[in-house]
Order: structure tokens, then C-alpha cells, then sequence
């Protein structure tokens, strides 16, 4: 295979290229600490300035041992604070074997099979990318069919599969490669692999072949270099005593020149007088007083993180933990933050969503007081028990859509005649629970098929392809064969990616159009749902180009999947729109305004329509009637800066 830089990175199971490679996630050694510390500590001007003084006593205003004890008491009580944060680490080692049985990934893996049905393995990626809602990854029907029939250490150590795949980077969310096993070569991409990072959740165990480890990890190439961090304070120092270093150059060199000294050194000029006094005076308290005051620094931030660390205000009940300062060198800082930069999603909402209203056929169901999930005697209740016994087929299919278009998996417990639902997205979760509580329930889902029940009535559909979601798209579709025989493709996404795919003279467009507006007036988050009907010889055809598309190098994969994807997501037909609404979580209102009566700027970025986002930007009182609006049209996005 031909990858992006020419070249391959081939692994082999079982061969010894990594059978003795450790991961190390400590900073020092017993060889390393005592250079590595002393570099870091030596950074700090104020240290260098005193070893400086200590080494050559003429410029020294007190004997070098004066200042050599409190020197060495800060070498050693920041060396030792260090030493005791890297040993913290070093009590998780992770040694990494080729075939590994996982719970908290220390590689880049591919996943070879788990003990969920068709080796599914659900993950959590908070460390990556700070989301905390569960993703699934799944591994190739080939090795899924071999591993778990008889599972054990034996037949995992009889795997001699080869992978070639692209060299290491940085890019999280792709992969490339292709694993060479009994003569057959399986495509493989992000779906399978496993990275590190992420930890397992609602999986017993889960087999993978390591690919990349140590630095080579996708999650460390994407670090950029550690950098000593500093706090503006400290930096005030560093400059005092460069400032105080140049005047003790200065002085000894005026002094070591008599010729010099009758021209600046006149007695009845008080001015100069003065400033010569007072530049004395630095030169004399220079010796102790900023190395008193590291010493200081250092013991009230160290008291200050564990009043951080104790601080119930703080505590967090719902996960029971408590605030954790992991740097106690910062924290005069948190007093000086001028600027506050935020998103909205997870940030200043809870990230955990409920489905308000919808629009089918031009219709509004539903309104902004109550959810589906809530629903209350009255108009509420009716109008969504109207939209459940009397479905007309469009909202059959608009429903369906819901239940089928998305890549949600379902777990069954016993004792229970519903299914729970893990999603990668609260958005496709919510979605999924509208159509179940409405008589469409998504049941399960494999490789090749989806099983939904509507209306009491099993329907299984084959699932041909699977157009995934990304940023740049906006939206997300799946073909799949009806139980009747017929190939539809079943697509959501942003009004603004969606509306522009439509068909011509597209019935209740305008009504749908209005009905956006409203929602987004009532900041909710909207989503557009379209259905097609593909023609069996389109789909031949399209299928053979997807396949080759499999084979073919990532840059021109990409754009032949981009151009295929765009041929098949024409024509649409409009039927409804979602309206979901996103909570702000419990006291941002309140905080943001305490932060804006405190001096600070607050600025939120959102990718919600323009008046969903000024809505919202009211209800968490982060504008005001005065307020400055910045709007970029083309962008689509608003900076509110409060």
C-alpha cells in the first residue's frame, strides 16, 4: 500500500521488535535526576545570580557561606518536590507485550477481538479530546471469527498477522493501514485501532496487536514540547535580578577605573548622589532579599494547594472529587486571569440533552416547556400521543431515520424489555430515545445489519454504507436495503449542509425554513432529516467505486470519498427538523456575571445558528442590551465579548 510519505511501518504479532519495549512515563532516573533537576532549577535567573556571587566573591557586598544555606535550601526543597511528582508516576509503569489484554490502553492498538458481541469495545477518550460520552471501536470480522470461537492465550499467541500502515503522526482521528493474514489483505482505518489514552468501559477485555508505542503514540506526537511553566511573579523576579547583576557589572567596572570616578561621582550634586545611594542599597539587600522570598513563594503556594485541595466549595458531589491543584507554582496566577476564553457545548451547558419539538411535513409537534421525556396532561401530551398513533408515512419515515441514522449500539440487561443505549454523541442518543418513546425502537445492530422494532412489528434492514459525520461535512447518512428489497439512504445534518442538497420543488420547505427560525429563537439545536430513494443501478456502481476507494492512497482516498459521498447525498427530500435543547448547567449565569463585575473579559465561541446563539448569550448573562456584537456571516459562527 502507498501511504502519505511513500513509506509503511510494518508490525508483525509475535515478533520481538517490541517484545522488550517499556513505556516510560517518568521523568527522572537515579542517573538523570540530579543533572536534570539542577538544568530546571538553574533556569531562574535569581539562582544563577546567587551562584554567581557565591563564585566570585568581589562582587559579593557578604561571604560566599551566607549565601550559599538558603541557595541550597531552595535547590533541594524544589528538587525534592519534583522528585516526589515524578514518583507518583513511576508507581504506574506499563510494559507492553504484542498481544496484550487491555483495561487502560498504554499503546496504539489494533483491536483484534473483546467480549462483546462481534467484538465491539467501548471507550472513553476524556485524556484525548475531553469528551466524556462513550465511542465504540470494532474489530475486522476476520479476526473477531477466529479469536473468539476458542479464546485463549494460545490462540491469540498463534496470531501471525502482519500490519502495514502509515509511519507514526500526530493525527488522532485517522489511520491508514492494512493487515496482511492467511494470504488475505483487510483494510483497516480509525474504527480499529485503539490509541492510547482511552480507556476501556463496559467491556471485560479486549485483545489488540500493538502498533505504535512509546513516543511513537499518536497521542504524544500530537504533544508539543513541555515547557518549565512560570508565573508572571517569577518573571518579575528574573528581571529584578538581571536589573540588579547589570548594576553590579556596572559599579565593579566604574570602580575598577579610577578615571571614572572623579567625573560621575560629584558630591554636591544631591540628584545623582541619591541615585547612586539607592542603586547601593539594591546591591546590599540583593544577597537576601530575593532569595528570601523564593523561599517564601514556595511555602505559601505550597500551603495554598492544599487549601485548594480541602476547599468544599469546590467539591464536586455528583462525581465525589474534590478540587486538585497538580501545580503548586501557579497559584498567584488565578488572581490575575484577565481574559476568559469558553465554549458553550459541555462547558457552559450540561452536555445532556432533551428532544423538545420537531417538525414533520411542515407541522410543529411539541413546545419549549416540556420534553418527550416529561410529558404532562393537556395539549403536551396529545399532540405527542397524535404524533405516535396516527404516524402518516412521512413522519414513519422521519422516525425511522432517527431509529436507523446513526451509530449508536444497544445493551441489553436482564430483567429489562428496553434497551440502553451508548452513544459517542448525547445528540444521536436523544434522537434515538425520541423514536423509541414513539414507537420506533432501534434493537440492536451488527456489521451488516440494523433490527428495529415499529410499532410492535421486528424489521431487520442490511446496512450497505455508512456515510460518517464529520466537522467538515456536517452531517451523516447510512444506505441501507429495506426489508421490502428497495435501497434507501437516510440522512442528517445542519440546515445549512442539508437544504442545500435538496430536490427541486422540495414540498414544505418554507414551512420547514420557519420552523428552523423558531427553534433557534428558542436556542434550541436543530437538525435537518432527508430521505432518498437510490435506484438499484446507481448503488451497483457506487459500490464497486467504494471499493476501490479502499485500496487507494490516503490523500486520494479522501477526496474520491468526499466525491462519492457528495454524488449519493443529492436529490434529498425534506422531512423534518429535530429540536433538542442543550441545559446550561447549574450556576453559569451567576458566574459569569460575578467574573464580569470582577474586570474580566469573558468571550464564548459557539457554532450555533446567529439567533440561537444571541439567545443564549442572554440567558447566561453574558450579553447585555449594551453589549458588542461582532457577527461574521460567512463563518457562521458569533463572538459574544461580555
Amino acid at each position: 500500500m502507498v501511504f502519505p510519505t511513500g513509506l509503511t511501518w510494518e508490525v508483525k504479532a509475535n515478533s520481538s521488535f517490541y517484545h522488550k519495549h517499556k513505556q516510560k512515563n517518568y521523568k527522572y532516573s537515579p542517573l538523570t535526576f540530579l543533572p536534570l533537576t539542577l538544568f530546571e532549577q538553574f533556569q531562574r535567573a535569581a539562582n544563577l545570580y546567587f551562584l554567581l556571587i557565591m563564585c566570585v566573591p568581589i562582587i559579593s557586598a557578604v561571604p560566599w557561606y551566607v549565601t550559599v544555606i538558603p541557595l541550597l535550601s531552595v535547590l533541594i526543597i524544589r528538587g525534592l518536590k519534583d522528585l516526589a511528582n515524578d514518583l507518583v508516576r513511576a508507581l504506574h509503569p506499563m510494559s507492553l507485550r504484542d498481544n496484550v489484554n487491555i483495561s487502560c490502553l498504554p499503546a496504539d492498538l489494533l483491536l483484534l477481538s473483546s467480549s462483546e458481541p462481534y467484538s465491539l469495545c467501548y471507550v472513553e477518550t476524556a485524556d484525548i479530546d475531553g469528551e466524556t460520552n462513550l465511542k465504540y471501536r470494532q474489530a475486522l470480522s476476520a479476526t473477531h471469527t477466529e479469536l473468539t470461537s476458542q479464546p485463549s492465550e494460545e490462540v491469540l499467541s498463534a496470531f501471525d498477522g502482519v500490519v502495514f500502515c502509515e509511519e507514526p503522526n500526530n493525527r488522532l482521528y485517522t489511520f491508514r493501514g492494512q493487515l496482511q493474514w492467511r494470504g488475505e489483505g483487510f483494510s483497516l482505518d480509525n474504527e480499529h485501532i485503539l490509541l492510547r489514552g482511552t480507556v476501556l468501559r463496559n467491556t471485560d477485555w479486549a485483545y489488540g496487536l500493538t502498533v505504535y508505542t512509546g513516543s511513537d503514540t499518536k497521542i504524544l506526537r500530537n504533544c508539543g514540547k513541555v515547557r518549565v511553566k512560570t508565573t508572571r511573579m517569577e518573571k518579575v523576579f528574573n528581571r529584578l535580578v538581571v536589573g540588579i547583576v547589570l548594576c553590579v557589572v556596572f559599579s565593579t567596572w566604574v570602580m575598577s577605573h579610577t578615571q571614572f570616578q572623579s567625573v560621575l561621582v560629584v558630591d554636591d550634586n544631591p540628584i545623582y548622589t541619591g541615585f547612586l545611594v539607592y542603586w547601593s542599597y539594591i546591591i546590599l539587600l540583593s544577597p537576601a532579599m530575593p532569595i528570601a522570598l523564593y523561599i517564601t513563594f514556595d511555602m505559601i503556594h505550597t500551603i495554598h494547594s492544599l487549601f485548594i485541595d480541602c476547599d468544599m466549595e469546590m467539591y464536586w458531589q455528583q462525581t465525589d472529587r474534590p478540587a486538585q491543584a497538580r501545580n503548586t507554582s501557579l497559584n498567584e496566577d488565578l488572581g490575575q486571569v484577565g481574559y476568559l476564553l469558553s465554549d458553550k457545548t459541555g462547558t457552559l451547558t450540561q452536555n445532556h440533552l432533551l428532544f423538545r419539538q420537531c417538525c414533520i411535513a411542515g407541522e410543529i409537534f411539541g413546545n419549549t416547556i416540556t420534553s418527550l421525556f416529561h410529558l404532562y396532561s393537556g395539549d403536551e401530551r396529545k399532540c405527542f400521543h397524535r404524533l405516535r398513533e396516527d404516524q402518516c408515512p412521512i413522519s414513519r419515515q422521519f422516525f425511522t431515520a432517527l431509529a436507523l441514522c446513526h451509530t449508536v449500539m444497544a445493551q441489553w440487561t436482564e430483567g429489562k424489555y428496553i434497551p440502553v443505549y451508548q452513544a459517542a454523541s448525547p445528540d444521536e442518543e436523544a434522537l434515538v430515545c425520541a423514536a423509541r418513546e414513539l414507537g420506533l425502537v432501534f434493537l440492536s445492530r451488527t456489521r451488516d445489519f440494523i433490527v428495529v422494532s415499529e410499532l410492535g412489528i421486528k424489521r431487520q434492514y442490511e446496512l450497505l454504507a455508512v456515510l460518517d459525520f464529520t466537522s467538515k461535512r456536517r452531517r451523516m447518512s447510512v444506505l441501507v436495503r429495506e426489508p421490502e428489497g428497495g435501497v434507501k439512504l437516510f440522512c442528517k445534518g445542519a440546515d445549512i449542509v442539508i437544504l442545500e442538497r435538496l430536490e427541486e420543488d422540495c414540498p414544505h420547505l418554507d414551512k420547514t425554513e420557519r420552523a428552523l427560525e423558531l427553534f433557534a429563537e428558542a436556542c434550541l439545536r436543530t437538525l435537518c432529516v432527508a430521505v432518498r430513494s437510490v435506484p438499484e443501478a446507481l448503488w451497483g456502481q457506487w459500490r464497486k467505486t467504494l471499493t476501490k476507494a479502499a485500496t487507494m492512497a490516503t490523500c486520494d482516498r479522501d477526496a474520491l470519498l468526499e466525491t462519492l459521498y457528495d454524488q449519493m447525498e443529492t436529490d434529498l427530500l425534506i422531512l423534518g427538523v429535530t429540536a433538542i435543547e442543550d441545559r446550561l448547567q447549574e450556576g453559569v449565569p451567576e458566574t459569569i456575571a460575578l467574573l464580569q463585575e470582577a474586570g474580566l473579559k469573558v468571550w464564548v465561541l459557539t457554532g450555533d445558528k446567529k439567533e440561537t446563539a444571541i439567545n443564549i448569550g442572554y440567558s447566561c448573562k453574558l450579553l447585555d442590551p449594551e453589549a458588542r456584537l461582532l457577527e461574521w456571516q460567512e463563518l457562521r459562527f458569533l463572538i459574544a465579548i461580555g
